[in-house]
């Protein structure tokens, strides 16, 4: 993870660094990343780049904690816009995600995560409970079956990740939108007839 000194640095010159790394990082794939260009983008040298962090690894390292951290905000401020409704905050997560993805354009950064998974795979062993324990305080469990509310929410996040998956595969992001919005409806009703 990033150095002390890394985190002492000035708000704007840290600030620098990290758009450069995003934007690397979303640009080529993890192989091809350039601490050259990183560093050349945010104007630092290289060895103030390796007092910062260890390697490329450690920075990509880094920027994901940001962004989990980023995504661990955003959930809990859509559960709390939806008053804590399941079916509701999983649906607008979806949108402001996709949202997201495609006006940054985040593809690339999002491959890296999934196919270099095992650089950060000790780093968040259970990001899933994590998040649940972030967000338990928010979500609305009045009108929910049973009481393994743990459960559920990993069902939905689960739906939620290979919607964004397909979502950035996808040319019709509005049809893996609706193919989206089809599983949750799923989720939350089933699929038999009530009288069954």
């Amino acid at each position: 993870m990033a150095s002390q000194t890394f985190l002492n640095l000035d708000t704007n010159k840290r600030n620098k660094l990290i758009k450069a790394a995003m934007d690397e990082f979303s640009n080529v794939r993890y192989t091809e990343v350039s601490i050259n260009k990183i560093i050349s983008k945010a104007e630092i040298s290289r060895g103030s780049f390796y007092t910062y962090f260890i390697d490329k690894d450690d920075l990509f390292s880094y920027l994901l904690e940001i962004n989990k951290n980023n995504f661990f905000s955003l959930t809990k401020n859509v559960f709390k816009s939806c008053n804590g409704d399941m079916r509701e905050s999983f649906l607008k997560l979806f949108k402001e995600i996709v949202s997201l993805v495609e006006m940054n354009s985040f593809e690339r950064f999002l491959k890296n995560i999934f196919i270099y998974f095992n650089i950060y795979r000790e780093k968040f062993q259970t990001p899933g409970h994590e998040l649940y324990l972030y967000v338990l305080e928010d979500i609305s469990s009045n009108s929910l079956k049973g009481n393994d509310l743990e459960f559920y929410f990993h069902l939905f996040m689960h739906n939620l990740f290979i919607g964004i998956v397909e979502a950035i595969k996808s040319k019709d992001v509005l049809l893996v939108s609706k193919e989206y919005q089809k599983k949750v409806d799923i989720l939350c009703y089933g699929i038999y007839k009530e009288d069954m």
